[in-house]
């Protein structure tokens, strides 16, 4: 089993990845919580090896990632997996929450009189 490389908190994002794994099969995960050393991504189908090579793919702002993993665990509620190489920009990106909010559409300014 691989040596556990997580030196910070898991966060949780809203993310979904396309797990590859065995030369063409894939699978669609919804990411439960992210760290910059691997992911824990919520598992509805059946179990992989512990140990397998895993290339998951994310896309986000029309910026596609394509990162390598190992499995570290596995079972038929969760995989989680640990990055090739840490991925401090990636983890970055995706828990950052948005700069720019735009501007407030449909709001309308009220004003409230108390009658006596």
């Amino acid at each position: 089993m691989p040596h556990e490389r997580r030196s910070g908190l898991r966060h949780a994002v809203l993310l979904s990845v396309e797990l590859r794994h065995a030369g063409n099969e894939s699978r669609v995960c919804r990411v439960h919580n992210i760290a910059p050393e691997g992911m824990l991504l919520e598992n509805n189908t059946k179990p992989l090896n512990i140990g397998s090579e895993v290339e998951l793919q994310i896309t986000r702002n029309d910026v596609v990632w394509n990162i390598p993993a190992v499995v570290t665990h596995c079972n038929s509620n969760c995989i989680g997996v640990m990055f090739s190489q840490r991925q401090s920009e990636f983890y970055r990106t995706v828990t950052q929450p948005p700069t720019n909010f735009g501007s407030a559409i449909g709001v309308r300014n009220f004003l409230v009189s108390k009658s006596y």
